[in-house]
């Protein structure tokens, strides 16, 4: 981020949330005037709503390089570090997007991410490597039906972890699948996963039927190896959606 850019950033936080957050603690005398703030931070939370963090409420872990050996359980001082390289969020946190600075040698450290639900993502991640296991499994074993049924929750589940990592309530609390469906391919309209993606998803959807019961045999026309490797695509698209 050039300087400039970051000033602007710094000028939009403090007029947006911090100035206003400082102005309502001031008017209920829960922080004096003079008082110097060194640390803020705004959490994005689509299960707690934002929250605005001053100096000792801000909670993050900080890497950088130090100047000195320091052992665990150190206390570690500004002087002590010569850089600071990234700034996260803690476990309590996990699941938010967040803005933090950090007053650092006389410098505003800034640290952003807008990414929603880091542990949920990974949940679905998980759950979505099982089910792509069990359908590498089941195509070994020449086992197209239950292939289609997991390969399906597989891209769902993928699909889903990537959504998530948006600031939408709509997505969080979504439980149809159509509409699951209608969300990732507007996604997939913008450019930002493969459009591969999205109707590989649908057309597993609409094979599902094919698939579980014996009145069509529709899913023995596909390539599942080739659905296959989508899958595999598409898992590691939304691991590193969240690095």
């Amino acid at each position: 981020m050039s300087e400039e850019i970051g000033q602007k950033v710094f000028q939009q936080v403090m007029d947006i949330w911090i100035n206003p957050e400082i102005k309502q603690r001031k008017k209920e005398g829960t922080i004096k005037d003079g008082t110097i703030i060194s640390k803020m931070q705004i959490i994005f939370s689509l299960d707690d709503g934002n929250k605005v963090r001053l100096n000792e409420e801000v909670k993050a872990i900080a890497t950088g390089k130090t100047n000195k050996s320091i052992n665990k359980g150190d206390v570690v001082y500004d002087t002590d570090i010569d850089t600071l390289e990234k700034i996260e969020l803690t476990d309590e946190d996990l699941n938010c997007g967040h803005i933090t600075l950090l007053l650092f040698k006389n410098n505003w450290i800034i640290s952003f991410d807008s990414r929603y639900n880091r542990e949920r993502v990974k949940a679905h991640i998980e759950a979505s490597k099982e089910f792509y296991e069990s359908a590498k499994d089941n195509l070994v074993k020449n086992r197209l039906r239950p292939f289609f049924e997991n390969a399906f929750a597989s891209a769902e589940l993928s699909a889903m972890s990537v959504l998530l990592t948006l600031p939408s309530k709509e997505i969080l609390e979504c439980r149809n699948h159509k509409k699951r469906l209608s969300q990732f391919k507007n996604w997939a309209d913008l450019g930002n996963v493969k459009m591969e993606f999205s109707t590989t998803l649908s057309r597993l959807r609409e094979l599902r039927d094919s698939a579980r019961y014996p009145h069509s045999d529709k899913f023995k026309e596909e390539d599942p190896n080739k659905i296959k490797n989508i899958i595999k695509e598409m898992i590691d698209f939304a691991e590193n959606s969240i690095k």
